[in-house]
């Protein structure tokens, strides 16, 4: 099966003689090679790419373009004009006139927000004071994504980058990274896609190369890594801005993410604080409402934190495809916007050649529902168990303990047993009685989970969080060196604290004492608060998801 990568007025280029073709044999061949100039130079491309649902015979309606990532379903309203790269559905719609397409003005003026920095350049006199950069070009040069600034204007400057990074390939080699002064340059060759990290925030080259491969993996969700490879080798010259346009705010947000979400540097997801019997509950609802065998995962998330899940045994969502969907999901004012929306998603950890399907509804304002099925046409069973499953979690009494730090309530419903426990969140290290704790990261091996508690004084200021962050990195390339055996114990004194990371097989834990703690006194506070998390397991992590 073949498809055309449309022009942006979204009709395929013709492929009929030109009148005015010379009929000299040099001049045909001179013409050959200004059609395959022209295809080199991204207008239009044909070949096999099936990846992107190409449109079959019978096809009655159009996804919106991948650039606006989410379709919104409504009862009435007519399939939106599409201005965009088209993809269109196999799916048989004729004889459903409830079916449309709705690009709503919140959708609309969601796509057409100007970047903050989006005018800058390396002309610009503050593009060169933001601490870190991110770039994302082809391996021929073509601007793809930057942090800061317009891509086309820094082409420039990214085909330099990519004059080093083919440079040392030329040698039989790979560029990790390069030191210059304060700044740290990180290169990442993945495919046909070069990633490149200019930094001077003392973190450390691994975790900016940790970060380039979240931001690889979020391309990927949205394109597969099957397609871009194909496109990329029909077409070298291909620009791929046109199949990620409007897409720019999920690789934005993840970079915001990162810089301050620990979950994301342990590779670790976060789960809300919430009493084990809702939890259990929220499960139970999970995987009582199944339609087919198509539906893969059931998701209830809430402020960007993970309440409880429902998934085949067969299959697991590892941390990075987690926090993939929560930032698609979280990042787009266009999914709260919708009452529903419907849109292919990639997870590359699980399966980087090929599209599951996604619904989404959120439940309230924070709390949000995402379904994932294999099949394109489950919208409508997907709606279905929606329905079911919000009545589920709003029927019935649910009682919360006071064990948490939480109000001692009775909720009408489950979703007000999760809406309160996201209002408390946030617990203090008081409550764990630990005088000289001021801070922690923990992780669990066995479940890859983390939890922590909010900032505390001393560190109540940006500046002071954001350089404790950059402290639990520098401690944590330490204790797990890349390549190097890794320390058990790691014991850290500066004027301001005393940080000890301590690794074992089932945990992995940073935790912060004032400078003048004694290493036997931190040992022995670490413990307590390993008793402390032991307690609270049940309501602190997703210990028995349902499976099946």
């Amino acid at each position: 099966m073949s498809t055309n990568i449309r022009s942006s007025n979204g009709v395929t280029a013709p492929n009929t003689p030109n009148p005015k073709s010379p009929s000299s044999g040099k001049d045909k061949e001179k013409e050959k090679e200004k059609e395959k100039d022209k295809d080199l130079d991204g207008e239009f491309i044909e070949g096999d790419l099936n990846d992107f649902n190409a449109p079959e015979p019978g096809s009655s309606y159009r996804e919106t373009p991948l650039a606006q990532h989410s379709r919104s379903w409504t009862a009435e309203g007519k399939v939106a004009e599409e201005d965009n790269t088209n993809f269109e559905s196999p799916v048989e719609t004729k004889e459903d006139p409830t079916l449309n397409i709705d690009d709503s003005e919140a959708t609309k003026g969601d796509l057409s927000k100007t970047r903050k920095y989006a005018n800058e350049d390396v002309t610009s006199a503050n593009w060169a004071l933001h601490k870190k950069h991110v770039f994302v070009l082809s391996n021929s040069g073509r601007p793809i994504y930057s942090r800061y600034g317009d891509e086309q204007q820094l082409s420039t400057f990214m085909a330099s980058l990519n004059t080093i990074m083919f440079f040392v390939e030329s040698m039989d080699d790979t560029l990790r990274y390069v030191c210059a002064g304060e700044h740290k340059f990180v290169f990442l060759k993945a495919g046909p896609l070069y990633l490149v990290c200019v930094a001077r925030t003392n973190e450390p080259h691994s975790h900016l190369a940790h970060q380039l491969h979240y931001m690889h993996a979020q391309i990927i969700s949205i394109l597969t890594q099957s397609s871009v490879t194909k496109i990329f080798k029909q077409s070298a010259k291909f620009d791929l801005r046109k199949l990620l346009g409007g897409t720019d705010r999920f690789l934005d947000s993840l970079m915001v993410s990162m810089d301050h979400d620990a979950s994301m540097m342990l590779d670790s997801i976060h789960c809300l604080r919430l009493p084990s019997s809702i939890r259990s509950q929220v499960g139970s609802i999970l995987a009582g409402v199944r339609p087919n065998q198509d539906l893969l995962f059931s998701i209830v998330m809430a402020g960007h934190q993970l309440v409880n899940m429902s998934r085949p045994r067969r299959f697991a969502l590892t941390p990075q495809d987690l926090h993939l969907i929560m930032n698609f999901v979280f990042s787009s004012a266009s999914f709260r916007a919708a009452s529903e929306s419907w849109t292919p998603i990639c997870l590359p950890d699980l399966d980087e050649n090929g599209f599951l399907h996604m619904y989404v509804c959120y439940l309230s304002d924070e709390i949000c529902l995402a379904l994932i099925s294999m099949k394109l046409e489950d919208f409508y069973r997907l709606s279905e168990c929606k329905v079911q499953i919000e009545k589920e979690l709003r029927a019935g009494n649910t009682a919360i303990g006071s064990s948490q730090g939480i109000p001692p309530s009775v909720s009408s419903s489950v979703m007000d047993g999760i809406t309160e426990a996201l209002a408390h969140q946030h617990y203090s290290v008081a409550e764990i009685g630990i005088p000289s704790l001021l801070h922690f990261l923990y992780k669990s091996q066995s479940t890859s989970q983390f939890t922590t508690p909010k900032f505390d004084p001393p560190y109540t200021t940006l500046k002071e969080r954001k350089r404790l962050f950059r402290l639990y990195q520098a401690i944590q390339v330490r204790v797990k060196p890349s390549g190097g055996k890794p320390h058990k114990v790691y014991y850290h004194v500066s004027q301001s604290e005393t940080v000890v990371g301590w690794v074992t097989s089932g945990f992995e834990l940073y935790a912060t004492f004032g400078p003048l703690e004694s290493k036997p006194m931190a040992i022995k506070a670490c413990n307590q608060l390993l008793r402390w998390i032991k307690q609270e397991e049940n309501n602190l992590f997703i210990l028995n998801s349902p499976v099946w």
